[in-house]
């Protein structure tokens, strides 16, 4: 359309190189490529996959660390028009099999310490009939060794784009994101052109995003919060910095190194964080510190504050609603205490309704009701892939029904209680994980928390809280005693303790509640 301006993903990588190209773009623990240096790799990716087969419209599987060569792969489908989803690599064999089947991709890019693993999948379907190797920040000159497709970056001056790839059109399918699979195989969540460009253009502003803004992400390639944090960055020209593990202090270390003025990790990665000695690390340039995904604790938020930096953002988003479909607290929410359990409210041109559970987008509860929150914006993705009914269930025209259960007060911000179906019911009371997490980890011994409710003969179920310490001395009782002296709820305090070396964790890093229930029940017999 004549004055519409960039329309598509392609597009907005093109825009960039013309006006910062000089710019550094990518950075890790091994290589440097300025925009420019970018997208002559992007291209020579794309003539790659290209040769491999690949056509607009087919599906390029990544297997890959987060590092300066997974973008590579990602545009370089995309230059193409092809359609780039990143797996889970911490999902069994048989799980990724079941989405290769799913997805049928045409090739499958993998980072070079994963060749052993690719040779049993790859003799486990006939689907994929072309292979791309890629290095990481961290690759061991062994595993470069170790396999024969061709390697990005080492091969690809061998490939040249002789030729115009295919026109996008702002609706045609961009990429797929999968979700966490909590619950089964994990859906593929459709994103467009068109809702991609949305979401990097309205989170400029949340980023305070410029070309001379450097951002940390360590997040794992396959979790939608990597796109989220990446493209606004990517549409301005500024620096995207990755590592190609989390390692609490070396992060510290790199966002002082590289000078990065935004930081984004979910919560449990900022009490790791926290933790460490940052006596001598110049921690100056960061501008934002940024977390989503889970409940912040009091006691880390203000450790956040005084250690990192004031101005410390909370957002509320999903791999169904992309970057700029959901919520935010800024800084100044965050200072009113009676607002600090909140989620914030919705970002510009998107809309939060809480309805009634099982209902549509016109039953809404009255302010203060619990209900379930559906979310609509720019952003939303379309479709699942392969999946219409599931789609169905979920997608009501510009809607998107979360399944998580919340409130709206009446200056319409948002409090998120968790997933409808994580509710406890205790002698026919309902009670939610989140507000018990919250008392337990207020206690300066406890460094993470999961609160679950457990079969009981008398009460249906009954609260059970699973802790990691940060204080080998605490003990059950010194906690129980430390619960009921708060202002929690006397029937809301936990029935049972047990302190854990580790809490189960999902895709994304945050706690497994489901995978967590599933131990609790094996181990019960």
């Amino acid at each position: 359309m004549a004055g519409e301006g960039v329309t598509s993903v392609r597009e907005m990588l093109h825009r960039s190189v013309r006006y910062h190209g000089e710019n550094e773009a990518l950075v890790d623990e091994r290589y440097r490529y300025s925009y420019a240096q970018m997208l002559e790799k992007v291209q020579q990716t794309a003539a790659l996959l290209h040769s491999l087969g690949v056509r607009k419209g087919d599906r390029v599987a990544l297997m890959m660390l987060p590092s300066a060569n997974h973008p590579l792969a990602l545009f370089g489908a995309i230059e193409l028009g092809a359609v780039p989803v990143a797996l889970h690599i911490r999902e069994s064999d048989e799980t990724v099999l079941e989405l290769l089947d799913r997805l049928s991709p045409r090739v499958l890019v993998y980072d070079v310490s994963m060749e052993a693993r690719v040779e049993t999948l790859m003799q486990r379907t006939n689907l994929i009939t072309g292979l791309v190797r890629a290095t990481s920040g961290t690759s061991s000159e062994n595993d470069i060794a170790a396999g024969s497709a061709p390697l990005i970056p080492d091969d690809l001056a061998n490939y040249t784009m002789d030729f115009e790839p295919m026109p996008i059109e702002a609706d045609d399918i961009a990429l797929i994101a999968l979700s966490s699979g909590t619950t089964g195989v994990p859906k593929g969540v459709v994103h467009s052109h068109r809702g991609l460009l949305q979401g990097a253009r309205g989170a400029i502003g949340l980023y305070g995003a410029t070309p001379t803004t450097r951002s940390l992400n360590i997040l794992t390639t396959s979790f939608m919060a990597w796109v989220n944090v990446s493209f606004p960055i990517f549409n301005v020209g500024g620096t995207n910095v990755f590592a190609s593990a989390f390692n609490p202090q070396e992060y510290l270390n790199t966002a002082a190194r590289e000078r990065c003025s935004v930081l984004f990790l979910i919560p449990t990665m900022w009490r790791m964080v926290l933790r460490q000695d940052l006596t001598g690390v110049d921690l100056s340039g960061v501008k934002r510190a940024m977390f989503a995904g889970e409940v912040m604790d009091q006691k880390t938020l203000q450790l956040l504050r005084e250690k990192i930096t004031p101005n410390v953002y909370n957002c509320y988003g999903t791999t169904e609603t992309g970057t700029s479909a959901g919520t935010m607290m800024f800084p100044e929410d965050l200072q009113r205490p009676e607002k600090l359990r909140s989620i914030g409210r919705p970002l510009a041109n998107s809309e939060v309704r809480v309805v009634k559970i099982g209902g549509t987008a016109d039953d809404e509860v009255p302010v203060g009701e619990e209900g379930e929150i559906i979310v609509k914006g720019p952003s939303r993705a379309v479709t699942f892939w392969n999946d219409p009914g599931k789609a169905r269930q979920v997608f009501e025209g510009p809607w998107w029904h979360s399944g998580d259960l919340g409130s709206l007060d009446e200056e319409n911000f948002l409090y998120i209680d968790g997933r409808i179906d994580d509710m406890i019911i205790s002698g026919g009371i309902n009670m939610m994980p989140s507000t018990i997490e919250d008392a337990l980890l207020s206690h300066p011994g406890v460094s993470e928390a999961c609160v679950i409710g457990v079969p009981d003969a008398e009460w249906g179920q009954r609260v059970a809280a699973y802790l990691v310490p940060s204080d080998q001395d605490l003990t059950v009782d010194a906690l129980d005693q430390y619960v009921l002296d708060s202002s929690l709820s006397h029937y809301l305090r936990p029935r049972h303790y047990e302190f854990v070396v580790e809490l189960p964790k999902g895709n994304g890093g945050k706690i497994d509640r489901r995978a967590l229930k599933a131990q609790v029940v094996e181990a019960a017999g």
